[in-house]
């Protein structure tokens, strides 16, 4: 017997097509979506400026003037250069002879250190040499070349008696 009704045979779409047609799809959808970020920039960081290093240590060249006091005035004089280094943290200066000026017979240079207290602005310390002992310095004019530069006037002792002292600190 023969139906009257039939039905109507369905058409196959092949798999493959389907698949295609996904990817497509999935194409069309990313392009759409997508959105170009604008390049970013590496961040560098700003450099700050560096505090200057303080300046601690310091060469130092000086002119070493002596001449007879009151108490002893048939001292000659003389005169001479001297270098050492000065250190600002601990006031230390050390200072020896370079170079005479004028040079009195039987008359050697001699070294100096000591410290600086630059509260009183007294230089005080030893000569260093054999027979010699103390000085004391009080700085009367001050220059601005270093923390210590100026004239320092005073006395140090050593055999010949209590010696008149300047020295000239450049």
């Amino acid at each position: 017997m023969e139906r009257p009704y039939r039905k109507p045979k369905r058409q196959a779409v092949s798999l493959t097509s389907l698949l295609d047609l996904l990817f497509v799809m999935i194409f069309v959808s990313l392009i759409q979506q997508k959105t170009v970020a604008p390049e970013k920039k590496p961040v560098v960081a700003k450099k700050t400026p560096q505090a200057k290093p303080v300046q601690t240590q310091f060469d130092i060249k000086a002119t070493f003037n002596f001449y007879g006091t009151q108490a002893n005035p048939n001292l000659p004089s003389g005169k001479y250069i001297m270098t050492g280094r000065y250190n600002k943290k601990d006031g230390a200066l050390n200072l020896g002879g370079l170079a005479w000026i004028e040079r009195p017979a039987r008359y050697d240079m001699v070294p100096l250190s000591g410290k600086i207290d630059a509260q009183t602005g007294k230089f005080i310390g030893r000569v260093e040499a054999i027979g010699c002992k103390e000085f004391t310095l009080e700085r009367k004019l001050k220059r601005d070349k270093t923390p210590i530069s100026g004239e320092w006037v005073g006395f140090y002792s050593c055999s010949q008696g209590k010696t008149g002292l300047t020295l000239t600190i450049e």
